[in-house]
């Protein structure tokens, strides 16, 4: 079986700069990977790379198999990639945007179900019928969260997913990834946070300057348990000065 992700010597530049730099990742069904690094590492432009947001000046991507540069909307049917400014039509609603996100990907017919009960554990209940424009910042997050989930891609990509979250829906959010990830789901998160990396990730890339610092694997992580100011510790040295 191919990889999920396999990510080759990715160059992305921003005029003579390289914000990222020969980076290599692979990810496999039900791998958790989560991207660390200050702002202006290359987090949220790797994700976008990787999704085909923005073209590569070098390197290869392959989303199960199928090179992203050759097949762009085959491979792209593989991911999908909740950024931090998620694009919601303003005036649909949450549920408008799930009937357009099943006539496009062929979901299950069950789907209404499924977003009733991802609504329901993020606290977005009673906003499903409410106009985009019409809910906070944070509801918005949420429900894009809510069609990334229901959109059920063998590659998930969040970019910060706990901004805006409260304590509970940041708790249903971790059981959510932890049952697709169960289920075979990859997951590719960028964050901030330590104790939330810690609960979910198999593994933990720290960006440096557009280039991998150091990565955390499993053992590593599970060796942090419980200590978070330790593993924040040892996240600010891998990114240096």
């Amino acid at each position: 079986m191919a990889p999920v992700l396999t990510a080759r010597g990715v160059v992305r530049r921003y005029g003579a700069r390289a914000v990222i730099d020969g980076i290599d990742l692979d990810l496999s069904a039900g791998e958790v990977a989560v991207l660390l690094g200050e702002n202006g590492a290359g987090k949220t432009t790797l994700m976008r790379a990787l999704a085909g947001e923005l073209s590569l000046d070098g390197g290869s991507v392959a989303v199960v198999g199928v090179d992203l540069a050759r097949e762009p909307e085959r491979a792209r049917r593989g991911l999908v990639h909740v950024s931090q400014r998620p694009a919601l039509a303003p005036l649909a609603t949450l549920r408008e945007h799930a009937e357009a996100l099943a006539g496009f990907r062929g979901l299950d017919p069950s789907w209404p179900v499924e977003l009733a009960e991802l609504a329901a554990a993020l606290r977005l209940a009673d906003a499903i019928d409410a106009p985009v424009r019409a809910l906070s910042g944070g509801m918005q997050h949420k429900a894009a969260l809510v069609l990334g989930l229901l959109a059920r891609p063998p590659l998930v990509m969040f970019d910060e997913p706990h901004t805006g979250l409260d304590v509970r829906s940041a708790l249903a959010l971790r059981d959510l990834v932890r049952a697709r990830r169960a289920g075979g789901t990859a997951f590719l998160l960028a964050s901030h946070l330590a104790e939330a990396t810690l609960a979910l990730a198999d593994r933990a890339v720290v960006l440096r300057g557009g280039r991998v610092g150091r990565v955390f694997g499993s053992d590593e992580l599970a060796g942090f348990c419980g200590d978070a100011r330790h593993f924040e510790r040892e996240v600010l040295a891998a990114m240096g000065d």
